[in-house]
C-alpha cells in the first residue's frame, strides 16, 4: 500500500464517523422541524409541495440527507466536489421539507470551513456562488416558511453571518499550517546547511592531515631510497597505515550519506583527544620533532569539545608541516575547571611583522571552536614559529 493509500485511508477513519454523525443529526432535525411546522402558511396549491406539518418527510428528504452524510465523509478527499453536493443537496431539503433550519445550514458551515482550510483564497471562493442556489430555495419556498420578505432577508443576513465564520477560521488554520511546514522546510534545510559543512570540515581535515603525512613520508622514502634502503620500510608503513586510517575515518563520515534518517541516526564514535598519541606519532614518524605536555587533571568531555579538540590540534599539525618547513612542533592540553586549552606551536623562524594570510585550514579551525561555545586565535610568535591556540568550555552549550 502506497503512501498516498494510508494517507486516504487515514482521513476516512476519520471523516467516516463525522458524516455519519452529520447525517443522522440532519435526519432528525429534519423530522422535528417538518413535524413541528414553520406554521402552516398559505396553501402553495397542487401538489402540496413542500408537504405540511406532519406528513411524513418526502424521498427526496431522505436521498439530500445521504448526500450531505456521504460528501462529509469525503469532504478533505475531494473538497469542492463534496461541497457542491452539501449545497445542492441543502437547496433539495429546503425544498422537500420547507425547513431553512439548523439541518440544512450545518452540513454548509462544515464543507465551507474545509474548502476554506484545505484551499488557496483564490481556488475556493469562486464556489461561493453556488451558495444562491440555497438563496432561490429559500425564496420560492418563501409562503411556506410563513415568512414575510422582511424575515427572509434577516435570515439570509444571519446564514451569511454564520458562514463567514467557519470561513475565516478556515482561513486562520489554513495559513498557521502552511507557516508551519514552511518553518519545518526552513529547519531541515538549515540542518541539511550545517550536516554538509560539518561533513566537508571534516573531510579538509582527515584528507589534508593524511596527504600530508603520506607526502612527507614518502620524501623520506625517495631521500633514502639510494642511500639507506633498510629505511624505506619504516616509510612505507608509516604511509600505509596513515592511508588506511584516512579511509576509515572518510568511510565513518560519509556514511551519512547511506543513512535512511538523513544523518540523524546514531554514527560511529567522533575521533576524540585520546588519539592525539597517533597524531603526533604520525608527525615524528616522518622525522618531524613533536611532543604532547598535558596540564591540570584531565577529565572527560562533552562529545562535541573533545572532537573539536582534536580536529583542532590535527590541522595545526598539518599546518606544521606543510609550511613550517623542518620546524618541530609542540601541542599543549590544560585542563581547567571551566575550559580545556588546546595550543600548538613551532619552532620555525622568526618572520617580524610577518601575518599571513588566514586559508581555509584556520578558517575551520575557528568555525570548530565557536560551534562548541569556545574561541580560537592564531598568529606568529615573537620568538619565531606559529601558534594556534583554543579556549574550549568543559561543559556543553
Amino acid at each position: 500500500m502506497s503512501r498516498s493509500d494510508r494517507g486516504h485511508l487515514r482521513v476516512l477513519a476519520l471523516d467516516v464517523p463525522l458524516g455519519l454523525f452529520v447525517g443522522m443529526v440532519a435526519l432528525a432535525l429534519a423530522h422535528a422541524q417538518h413535524g413541528g411546522g414553520w406554521g402552516p402558511g398559505p396553501p402553495m396549491g397542487e401538489p402540496p409541495w413542500p408537504p405540511g406539518r406532519g406528513d411524513p418527510l418526502p424521498i427526496a428528504a431522505y436521498a439530500a440527507v445521504a448526500v450531505v452524510a456521504l460528501s462529509v465523509m469525503v469532504r478533505r478527499l475531494r473538497p469542492r466536489t463534496a461541497y457542491a453536493a452539501t449545497v445542492v443537496a441543502a437547496a433539495v431539503l429546503i425544498a422537500a421539507t420547507g425547513m431553512p433550519g439548523p439541518a440544512v445550514l450545518a452540513p454548509v458551515v462544515v464543507q465551507v470551513y474545509t474548502l476554506a482550510s484545505l484551499l488557496p483564497l483564490r481556488a475556493w471562493t469562486p464556489w461561493l456562488g453556488l451558495v444562491p442556489l440555497l438563496v432561490v430555495a429559500l425564496w420560492l419556498g418563501r409562503p411556506a416558511f410563513g415568512l414575510s420578505a422582511t424575515q427572509l432577508y434577516a435570515v439570509l443576513g444571519v446564514g451569511a453571518a454564520v458562514l463567514s465564520v467557519p470561513a475565516a477560521l478556515g482561513v486562520v488554520v489554513r495559513t498557521a499550517r502552511e507557516t508551519d511546514r514552511r518553518e519545518r522546510r526552513q529547519e531541515l534545510h538549515r540542518f541539511a546547511y550545517e550536516e554538509r559543512l560539518r561533513i566537508a570540515r571534516e573531510v579538509h581535515d582527515v584528507v589534508g592531515h593524511s596527504l600530508s603525512v603520506i607526502n612527507m613520508q614518502a620524501g623520506v622514502a625517495l631521500h633514502v631510497l639510494h642511500k639507506r634502503p633498510d629505511r624505506i620500510e619504516p616509510s612505507l608503513e608509516a604511509i600505509r597505515q596513515t592511508s588506511k586510517d584516512a579511509l576509515e575515518e572518510l568511510r565513518g563520515t560519509l556514511a551519512v550519506f547511506r543513512d535512511p534518517d538523513g544523518g540523524r541516526g546514531p554514527r560511529a564514535p567522533l575521533p576524540g583527544l585520546d588519539r592525539l598519541d597517533d597524531l603526533v606519532a604520525g608527525v615524528a614518524s616522518a622525522g618531524r620533532t613533536a611532543e604532547v605536555r598535558t596540564e591540570g587533571a584531565p577529565a572527560p568531555l562533552p562529545a562535541a569539545v573533545d572532537h573539536a579538540a582534536y580536529r583542532i590540534v590535527q590541522e595545526a599539525l598539518t599546518n606544521v608541516v606543510r609550511h613550517a618547513g623542518g620546524a618541530g612542533a609542540a601541542v599543549r592540553i590544560e585542563y581547567r575547571p571551566a575550559e580545556v586549552v588546546v595550543e600548538v606551536t613551532d619552532d620555525g623562524p622568526a618572520r617580524p611583522g610577518a601575518v599571513p594570510p588566514e586559508g581555509n585550514g584556520i578558517a575551520g579551525m575557528r568555525e570548530r571552536a565557536r560551534a562548541v561555545g569556545g574561541g580560537l586565535t592564531a598568529g606568529p610568535r615573537p620568538e619565531g614559529g606559529f601558534a594556534v591556540r583554543a579556549e574550549l568550555p568543559r561543559g556543553e552549550r
